[in-house]
């Protein structure tokens, strides 16, 4: 079954099994929205693969004060 999004918003993209899921969906032809805390990593995702493919959103979720303001 085709994974049915075109779009996906991923957490944690910087590092670990987010940074791994991110990859794979780009590989598969989804747009990734990356979000983590480390920026130089985030910057390293989009030169790798292009902004027409991926967009950088360095943020903390755990900043639960901070995530209203952000999500606007």
């Amino acid at each position: 079954m085709p994974f049915p999004y075109k779009t996906v918003l991923i957490t944690g993209a910087t590092g670990g099994i987010g940074r791994a899921l991110a990859e794979r969906m780009i590989a598969d032809d989804i747009f990734v929205i990356a979000v983590g805390r480390r920026s130089d990593r985030l910057d390293d995702l989009v030169s790798k693969h292009g902004s027409d493919k991926v967009v950088a959103e360095p943020f903390d979720v755990s900043d639960l004060e901070a995530l209203p303001a952000w999500v606007e």
